[in-house]
């Protein structure tokens, strides 16, 4: 009962604003550019709920997350050389990195560099000075990468028209690079307002320019939106700036769906819209070319409560975006709800009743859906997977073994 009671507080941690509360913070919306007042991320509105938890270390953040540090075994493998599989390791998960199986990471970000937008220094960056997570990486030949996080309309409007912060923030984090030896920077802003695009642009040019100027061999990587709407990105004029990208090929579905859908719908399709493959396919004709492109994958999932039982149901009320851990711990193994498979979407989901007359809907990715994006990354010669988040299977180990048995030499 005791375990129960603490998986649910878990889950509690990613519960969402209602669906009716409108968020203006963000601009792109991979589902309808009239929802794009709707949008928030799944990493914007975790960040929101983080920073209410006053937590400094990780031996904390293992303790309110229920880090298992149970041993997990995973298949012998190395990630073959001609696949980047990369993923990010937030900072609420810990010590949950002792179960990584850092053999089959081509590279990691730690996330991340909390900008304060005024002035370009940072509201925190957690753990990245001391923790072992680093040292763990680069022994196992794990290149490492520092996130650098901001998020919101006037928060991006605030840092990019000043270039003071920026020269703040390009010290900064050539400091903080040098101090861990680390292969560079992930850049994640989110929310940047149309009007701002050319701060933009300038802004990934000079920080590249000043990076590489301290050490040639850092690595500059930019975060793409699943749908540009916005045309934020100017690939041609920051491609030469860039050594490769991140898309974030999740929230397709979400907190702001009034329909329930999966995370990362696999192809375009009438009754879920755009999905996996139209998002790379726009960014492929935006001028991103493959080998320099990672496509992110989540291991989280969305659940929300219907009145109805089929998938694409009117949301009542959305209620959190659960890890894998949680999906697997809580309705998979504990409530012994069966795995249901959308071949439309290429995506798995659960239906719970509930004593109310209502409907939990959760979707999330697991091996079976995954399988089947990983082989079409594979035989579309794209760079490489992503992962957000590492640690959102820990305790399990079948999503690594997948990695394996598609990405290992």
């Amino acid at each position: 009962m005791k375990k129960l009671f603490t998986l649910i507080f878990s889950l509690s941690l990613l519960v969402s604003c209602n669906v009716n509360n409108k968020s203006k913070e963000n601009d792109e919306n991979p589902l309808s550019p009239n929802d794009s007042i709707r949008f928030i991320s799944q990493r914007h509105l975790q960040n929101q709920k983080l920073e209410d938890y006053n937590l400094k270390t990780e031996e904390q953040w293992d303790s309110l997350n229920t880090v298992s540090h149970k041993k997990v075994l995973h298949k012998k493998g190395k990630v073959h050389s001609d696949i980047r599989t990369f993923g990010w390791h937030l900072y609420s998960n810990g010590s949950s990195y002792k179960n990584y199986n850092f053999s089959m990471l081509w590279g990691l970000s730690y996330f991340s560099y909390a900008l304060q937008p005024e002035t370009g220094s940072y509201k925190s960056i957690h753990q990245w000075k001391t923790t072992s997570l680093i040292d763990s990486a680069k022994a196992k030949g794990c290149k490492v990468f520092f996130s650098v996080s901001n998020f919101g309309r006037k928060n991006n409007t605030t840092f990019l028209r000043n270039q003071k912060a920026q020269k703040t923030l390009i010290d900064s984090l050539s400091s903080l690079l040098a101090l861990r030896s680390a292969d560079g920077i992930n850049i994640d802003f989110e929310g940047v307002p149309k009007k701002d695009k050319e701060y933009f642009t300038k802004f990934i040019i000079e920080i590249s320019k000043s990076l590489k100027q301290d050490n040639p061999n850092y690595m500059v990587s930019l975060c793409l939106y699943a749908i540009d709407w916005n045309d934020i990105f100017d690939i041609n004029a920051i491609d030469p700036y860039i050594d490769f990208y991140t898309l974030m090929g999740y929230d397709y579905y979400g907190s702001f769906s009034k329909t329930t859908g999966p995370v990362t719908p696999f192809k375009k399709s009438k009754k879920f819209g755009n999905g996996l493959e139209t998002s790379v396919n726009y960014y492929k004709n935006k001028g991103v070319h493959f080998n320099k492109l990672i496509v992110g994958l989540p291991y989280y999932g969305a659940e929300w409560y219907t009145k109805k039982p089929e998938i694409g149901a009117v949301v009542t009320r959305f209620k959190s975006h659960p890890r894998y851990q949680s999906i697997r711990e809580l309705y998979i193994d504990s409530l012994k709800i069966p795995i249901q498979f959308d071949p439309k979407s290429s995506s798995s989901y659960l239906i719970v009743k509930d004593n109310n007359k209502e409907y939990r809907q959760i979707f999330f990715e697991d091996v079976k859906s995954l399988s089947i994006k990983y082989d079409w990354i594979k035989n579309n010669k794209i760079g490489g997977v992503g992962i957000w988040a590492l640690g959102y299977d820990d305790g399990y180990s079948e999503l690594w073994d997948l990695l394996t048995e598609k990405f290992s030499k």
